[in-house]
């Protein structure tokens, strides 16, 4: 029994490396993502879109050219992540840039409240492939969005 439980444990975890994954760790607030416009055109409608409610997670295969286009675990891509509401937030890097977060394509972003006292309440963690922290210890900020009524 155990050794199934092993097993099943070792596959999920196998599953979730061999894609970059967007996990909505706030308690409170959605979280939408959406991939930057696909090279290809005939691709592009489907792209990584995803609204994520509280404690939801999505992800993509990282061989899957539609959300993927570079088609391997160490392709960037480039996502657009916010968290509507009032006030809605716009997470990325560099400062002004938002929104703009870079992952890699079996990498992780976490989206979460920001532990430390700052005038951004959300941050938002990237995790490489190989599990290097891009992010550092502060996180990307998502501070208030700047265009107000784009949700």
């Amino acid at each position: 029994m155990i050794r199934w439980i092993t097993l099943a444990v070792g596959l999920a975890a196998s599953a979730q490396a061999q894609a970059y994954c967007v996990y909505n760790q706030l308690k409170d607030r959605e979280v939408t993502v959406e991939q930057e416009g696909h090279p290809d055109r005939l691709r592009d409608e489907r792209r990584f879109r995803a609204t994520l409610k509280p404690g939801q997670s999505q992800c993509c295969k990282f061989h899957a050219l539609d959300c993927n286009p570079g088609g391997r675990n160490n392709s960037v891509v480039n996502l657009a992540i916010r968290i509507p509401g009032e006030p809605a937030y716009e997470c990325g890097f560099p400062e002004g840039a938002e929104p703009n977060v870079k992952v890699t394509g079996a990498g992780t972003v976490r989206v979460m409240t920001n532990p430390r006292p700052s005038a951004s309440p959300y941050i938002v963690r990237v995790r490489t492939h190989d599990r290097k922290d891009l992010t550092g210890p502060r996180g990307l900020t998502c501070p208030e969005s700047k265009t107000k009524g784009k949700r």
